[in-house]
């Protein structure tokens, strides 16, 4: 006997404001902690064993050593990570492989399963560590925050040219104007957020060895650089599900279905 189902829809949330939410929690979060951080604790964020003057806080100082800049940041990331975590990493996961090239590739060749789940992987694994570095403070356990945030870096890093990668792969041949012009997008943030992170520890370094005057303020406003060009590639990724509707609903029951 077959059965039907009675599908009951409680809410139903457009992709593309979803996106933006997602993506606007952590780019409004970091900015009021800075902000708030140079205003009202400039001294205590900005100084470092070398005793020299800098300008700008780092991330590290200016979200997990004051309040309310700490409580801040935690419940944006908190808001932030959810959907990102429930959702995010499973529908890139099922766009790549359900496209025709995805299909054909997954059928065919087995390193496209694992370049795929490579990505989704990695997606999952630098949410948890953000979640890490954001409750775990370097104040509170040195060790455990620069643990997880070098494993944000590599995943986030990992999964930008993964998803490059793939997209190239799956996309039109030969490209859309639209899909195009979305990977020149998206090619170029991943190239931002390399080099400014390159630079942020080439000035780090410098600073630590040298106890040079700005050098402190560059690598702060390289990691600033690496933040947002991050939360930018994010916000390009959902393009993709532009015109979607993510949907929140429940079954009625199982109702027989007539021969």
């Amino acid at each position: 006997m077959m059965y039907n189902s009675n599908q009951s829809v409680i809410m139903a949330v457009s992709m593309d404001t979803l996106a933006i939410c997602i993506c606007l929690l952590p780019l409004l979060s970091f900015l009021s902690c800075a902000v708030i951080a140079v205003i009202w604790h400039f001294n205590s964020t900005t100084r470092t064993h070398c005793k020299v003057s800098n300008y700008l806080p780092s991330i590290s100082a200016a979200i997990g050593g004051h309040m309310p800049e700490k409580y801040i940041w935690r419940v944006g990331i908190a808001l932030h990570c959810l959907p990102r975590i429930l959702v995010i990493p499973y529908s890139l996961h099922k766009y790549f492989k359900n496209t025709l090239a995805g299909r054909k590739y997954d059928s065919t060749t087995w390193w496209f399963w694992l370049l795929n789940l490579s990505a989704t992987v990695s997606n999952l694994v630098e949410n948890g560590a953000l979640i890490t570095l954001t409750y775990v403070s370097s104040i509170e356990h040195f060790g455990v925050h620069e643990g997880s945030f070098i494993t944000f870096m590599v995943c986030s890093m990992l999964f930008m040219l993964l998803w490059c990668i793939l997209f190239k792969l799956t996309a039109t041949q030969p490209m859309t104007m639209e899909e195009y012009r979305l990977f020149k997008r998206n090619l170029c943030t991943l190239s931002l957020n390399f080099c400014s992170f390159g630079f942020a520890v080439y000035f780090f370094f410098r600073h630590n060895w040298y106890c040079e005057q700005g050098m402190y303020t560059l690598f702060a406003l390289c990691e600033y650089i690496t933040v947002v060009s991050n939360i930018a590639f994010h916000w390009h990724c959902s393009w993709i599900f532009s015109g979607a509707k993510l949907t929140f609903g429940y079954f009625e029951g199982l109702l027989p279905k007539k021969n």
